[in-house]
């Protein structure tokens, strides 16, 4: 089973500007992570080690179909 929680500290750049963001405490996949540089809001995709991505919001599919 993959590991979804961890508990530790863990220093990561910015995928934007660079910066180093420190994680401190219980780190879960999917958590979300605000740089103090740029303001730029990550995800945190992997624990081992510790990875970010950018976060994305999904489009919304409508099940019904236009009309032209």
């Amino acid at each position: 089973m993959a590991e979804e929680l961890r508990t530790t500290k863990a220093i990561v750049d910015c995928l934007d500007c660079g910066a180093e963001i420190t994680l401190l405490g219980k780190i879960r996949v999917g958590q979300p992570v605000t740089c103090s540089e740029c303001g730029t809001t990550l995800e945190v995709i992997g624990l081992e080690p510790v990875e970010l991505d950018w976060i994305y919001d999904e489009p919304e599919y409508d099940d019904q179909e236009e009309d032209w």
